[in-house]
This record gives C-alpha cells, sequence and structure tokens, in this order.
C-alpha cells in the first residue's frame, strides 16, 4: 500500500480523536458547566415568580453535542390531581343496586393528610370546599340508598304475606276468609304506597349522582383551564428568560439546543418537552425576533 496513504488515512483518524477530545475537553466542560449552573439559578428565579412559585424544583444536565436539558417539577401538581381524582372520582355502581357500604367517605380526609402545608397553601379553599362537596354528596347517595334498601326489605315483607294470604284464601272456606281478603287489600295498600316512595327515592338518588358527575366534570374543567393557564406562564417566562439572558451560554456551540422537561403540565404519566435551538435563542437576545416568536419557533411534544 502506498505510504502516503497510509499516512494519510493515519492523519485522518488523529484527526478524529482530535476532534471528539476536544469536544469533550475539561476545559470547555467546566466552563459550560458554570454557565449552565448559573442559567439554571436564573431561570428557577424567573419561573418562580412568574408562576407564583408553583415551580418546586430544576435540575439541569448538559449532553455533548446535544445540548443543556433544565428538568422542571411543578409544585405538588402529579400528587394533587392523584388525590383530587381519587376522592373520590370513580363512576358510581349501576342502579338500583347501589352498595356504599364498603365506600370508605374518610379515605379522602386520610389522604389530605399527607399532603403537606406548602403544596396545598395556594389553592387551600378550594380543595377543601371541593372535598366537602364531594364527602357531603357521597353521603347523600349512601342515606337514599340505604332507605331504599329498607323500603326493598319491606316491599319483600310485604309481597311474601300477600302469598300467603292469597294461598290461605284458596285453600280454606272458613268464616276467616272476609278477614283474610281485608288483609290482603290493607296489604296491596302498604304495597303501593312503598312503591311510591321507592320510586321518589330511586328519583332522588338518579339526581345526587347527576349532581356529583357535574360537580367532577366541572372540577376537570376547572383543573385543564389552571393547567393550561399555568402552561402558557411557563412558556412565556421561559422565552424571555432565554431572551435576556441566553446569552450566558456562550460556550454552548451554536448548533445545540437548550431543552426543557416539564413534569407535572402533560398528560397523566407524561412530560411536556420543549426545544429551543441555540441560534434562535441568540436572535432573540439580539432583538431579532421577539420572545413570543421564540415561543413559536420550539419544538413542543409530550413524552
Amino acid at each position: 500500500m502506498n505510504k502516503k496513504l497510509i499516512s494519510s488515512a493515519i492523519m485522518a483518524i488523529l484527526g478524529c480523536l482530535s476532534a471528539n477530545v476536544s469536544a469533550q475537553d475539561p476545559a470547555e466542560l467546566a466552563s459550560i458547566q458554570r454557565e449552565v449552573a448559573i442559567m439554571e439559578n436564573i431561570l428557577s428565579s424567573a419561573l418562580k415568580q412568574d408562576t407564583n412559585k408553583r415551580i418546586r424544583a430544576i435540575q439541569a444536565n448538559y449532553f455533548v453535542k446535544q445540548g443543556v436539558v433544565f428538568e422542571l417539577g411543578v409544585r405538588g401538581s402529579s400528587r394533587w390531581q392523584t388525590i383530587f381524582s381519587n376522592a373520590p372520582n370513580a363512576p358510581l355502581p349501576p342502579l338500583p343496586e347501589i352498595d356504599f357500604a364498603n365506600m370508605d367517605i374518610e379515605i379522602i380526609s386520610d389522604q389530605v393528610e399527607f399532603i403537606t402545608e406548602d403544596v396545598v397553601e395556594s389553592s387551600r379553599e378550594a380543595y377543601q370546599q371541593a372535598m366537602e362537596l364531594m364527602r357531603e354528596g357521597a353521603e347523600q347517595v349512601r342515606e337514599i340508598a340505604e332507605q331504599e334498601r329498607d323500603v326493598g326489605r319491606k316491599l319483600r315483607d310485604l309481597e311474601r304475606e300477600k302469598r300467603d294470604l292469597e294461598f290461605a284464601s284458596r285453600h280454606d272456606n272458613s268464616a276467616e276468609e272476609k278477614q283474610l281478603e281485608q288483609r290482603k287489600k290493607a296489604l296491596e295498600k302498604d304495597i303501593a304506597k312503598l312503591e311510591k316512595q321507592q320510586t321518589t327515592l330511586t328519583k332522588q338518588q338518579q339526581q345526587l349522582r347527576q349532581n356529583i358527575n357535574a360537580k367532577h366534570a366541572e372540577r376537570e374543567q376547572q383543573q385543564a383551564a389552571e393547567q393550561q393557564q399555568l402552561l402558557e406562564q411557563v412558556s412565556t417566562s421561559i422565552s424571555l428568560t432565554l431572551c435576556d439572558y441566553g446569552s450566558g451560554l456562550r460556550s454552548l456551540p451554536n448548533d445545540e439546543h437548550v431543552s426543557f422537561v416539564l413534569k407535572g403540565l402533560g398528560d397523566k404519566n407524561t412530560s411536556l418537552i420543549k426545544v429551543f435551538n441555540k441560534s434562535d435563542i441568540k436572535k432573540c437576545v439580539a432583538g431579532d425576533i421577539k420572545a413570543s416568536e421564540l415561543t413559536k419557533k420550539a419544538i413542543s411534544y409530550q413524552f
């Protein structure tokens, strides 16, 4: 093989190795680490101020040839939603066979004990009102269900007695037949009264259950609206901060990215990802684009 060709190949390999080492140069990484740490503090302060301290944690990592990734946690969001959705948001059992004997209404209070003071301070009043409404509604449904069961038992007893009287009437020609017939008519009257009462209780129970479901739906809509508002606040705060202070990431290569993982703002069990190009951030810092445009340029998705 040609010596010049071998020499060229060796030089190319060494050049690649040199470039790889340079990309991970300790001094360069140290500069990026310092700048990222400063940006982490800036973002944390800005987000706490712009979102009324809803951001509880922020952590950054740098990935060579990829960029910086900031992980943000929304204070109390995931646990709040879990407790809220389980207290008691499960579908009610079908009518008319309702058994609330195993439903522990106090589960709400038990779960509330595990929520720390700082998690609920901003929405304590709304939370307590919602819990009270749900507890009250569930107790009312349970009370009516118990009344309905009592009526059902009485109806079954009267029906059984009526059948016994009819049997006795068919097989007894004595003077007691007239008394049996009178008792039968009285039973039929009581049965009709109980059936009417049972119909009323069923309608009341259905209405209460509809009210509970309506409250659940209203609560979910309110949560979705608050979630969307918070997302907009976070997105605006991030873009403004990058435009104002993004120049501090000067050691980050221009072809890399600044990404954000927003935990607690996506759908259930997912995070919202926002990816910004370093080149777009530089444009915003220079005033070539506005913060609102930078927000639109970011790639956003859930994962």
